[in-house]
């Protein structure tokens, strides 16, 4: 039976874009069985001041140099600089939230190309960029904008609820957080694709 997985994770958490390599490396290693809950750990709006984007940034090159995840010149003068625009994952988790109901084997895929949209092509979370990344997954593009005016999916609010509990449950303060067969796994090992796969390989 392939491995249980469980990752907990937020689309504007940028050590949750930093796990990729080790996420797509178990992926490709152990074709694990997902689950993928977003905890809506930043589906709030923050105003976004100077002196909170230097700080994302300098959190931002701590994380590219751990895991070596592009944080690009665009990203820092096209969104970090954009103070107008508050700091909100609501838009980008509705999408993931919308596309894996029409791709549920999606669900990883899309949650990096969502990540990669704001941190490598310096582009806001938009239904129109989002659009986009729907379609390069197959998804009807004008259909996905108007699924995405309405707000949060059906399931939303079950998955959301799904996850919070599960943070309480095993005293997760924050994202991403893994766990395996229902035990957290170590939250270093998310930033070391080999010992990853090695430790969960040991867990099957």
């Amino acid at each position: 039976m392939p491995l249980p997985l469980t990752l907990l994770f937020d689309p504007l958490c940028g050590w949750c874009y930093g796990a990729h390599p080790a996420l797509a490396a178990v992926d490709a290693a152990l074709a694990p069985a997902w689950t993928l809950l977003p905890t809506g750990l930043f589906a709030q709006p923050q105003a976004m001041s100077a002196q909170k984007a230097a700080y994302f940034w300098q959190n931002d090159q701590r994380i590219a140099e751990l895991t070596g995840q592009v944080f690009s010149p665009a990203y820092r003068e096209q969104v970090l600089a954009d103070l107008a625009t508050p700091f909100d994952s609501t838009l980008a988790t509705q999408a993931w939230l919308h596309i894996v109901a029409a791709q549920p084997s999606a669900g990883l895929q899309a949650l990096h190309r969502i990540q990669a949209l704001r941190y490598v092509d310096g582009k806001a979370h938009t239904p129109a960029s989002l659009g986009r990344v729907a379609a390069a997954l197959g998804l009807d593009a004008s259909a996905f904008q108007q699924a995405l005016q309405g707000g949060w999916p059906a399931q939303a609010e079950a998955l959301l609820g799904q996850a919070r509990q599960l943070m309480h449950t095993h005293g997760l303060n924050g994202v991403p957080s893994l766990l395996c067969q229902g035990r957290p796994v170590p939250s270093q090992l998310l930033y070391q694709p080999a010992q990853l796969v090695d430790y969960l390989q040991q867990q099957h």
